[in-house]
């Protein structure tokens, strides 16, 4: 965040001399008086607009959006520790090599591995604390590192679901499907975008009837600001709701089909934004969990 500049005074220099006669002194000590009002209103009327410049910076989402990739994360629910996450990346710096996950008494009890088996196709495994696969998952991705089609098995195996994803010409994502381990649709989104971004989703059964569709809002800087859930007869059924600032989130809400506050996240941020805490409330505002993140900061 850019540092607020601070607001001085300037100091009158001049040494003046006395004199036997006071009104020479009077109007000199007038005219600095004027002078150094004007001064004050000038230096008011920049400091304003220094602050709106500030304000728009911040509100603009440009210069202040970043990406924060995590390198470890304490999890916390009633103000105790109850796990430690450790990240570890290789060439993909947004996505980690590891995870490695750890109970209250520092003892391995997950442990995620993402590993590549071809040029464009990639395993992510995740294993107990005794280095049992509980499932995986075989990624393929296409030229531009975007997910084509994703496979899932269980620890013994056994295909459990397929996921695939069809891209436009300008690589943005135009459909989506699942599958069950027999290789049977059950359902796909179709995605409509405008001014390019995507504005609704469409999702459908597996014979073609719309079941639920979603739209999206956007702000002025592409920040997507709520996501609404409508069944196939147009009633809400939930809505999500995100609040930035300085190009960063502040602000998560997640409201039901009467509009009511389910629960919320807030974000905090320090050290120069390496370190996140995201803590996570009831709709009465109790607290439920909390995730302090120490980060990698990137430019978006």
């Amino acid at each position: 965040m850019a540092k607020r500049l601070a607001w001085l005074l300037l100091a009158a220099c001049l040494t003046f001399t006395a004199c036997t006669t006071t009104a020479p002194q009077k109007k000199d000590q007038t005219s600095r008086t004027e002078a150094e009002t004007k001064t004050k209103k000038e230096k008011s009327k920049d400091k304003v607009k220094e602050q709106d410049k500030e304000q728009q910076s911040s509100d603009s989402g440009v210069k202040f959006t970043k990406t924060h990739v995590p390198l470890k994360e304490i999890k916390k629910e009633n103000g105790q520790v109850t796990s430690t996450s450790v990240y570890t990346y290789g060439q993909d710096k947004f996505n980690p090599e590891r995870i490695e996950i750890y109970n209250i008494h520092n003892e391995l009890i997950e442990l995620v591995v993402n590993e590549k088996i071809e040029v464009h196709t990639e395993r992510k495994s995740y294993l107990d604390k005794d280095n049992n696969i509980i499932r995986y998952y075989v990624i393929t991705r296409n030229e531009a590192g975007k997910i084509e089609e994703q496979l899932l098995f269980n620890g013994s195996n056994k295909l459990i679901a397929i996921e695939e994803y069809d891209y436009d010409d300008a690589g943005r994502t135009a459909e989506w499907r699942v599958y069950n381990g027999n290789e049977a649709l059950l359902s796909y989104n179709v995605y409509t975008y405008k001014y390019g971004r995507n504005t609704r989703v469409d999702s459908f059964s597996a014979n073609g009837i719309l079941s639920e569709y979603f739209i999206n809002e956007y702000d002025k800087n592409g920040n997507l600001i709520c996501e609404s859930a409508y069944d196939k007869d147009d009633n809400l059924l939930a809505q999500h709701r995100s609040i930035f600032r300085n190009g960063l989130i502040y602000r998560e809400e997640f409201q039901g089909e009467d509009k009511k506050l389910q629960w919320y996240i807030n974000y905090t941020y320090s050290e120069q934004y390496l370190k996140v805490l995201k803590t996570t409330y009831s709709g009465d505002g109790r607290e439920l969990e909390q995730l302090e993140q120490s980060c990698i900061l990137y430019e978006r």
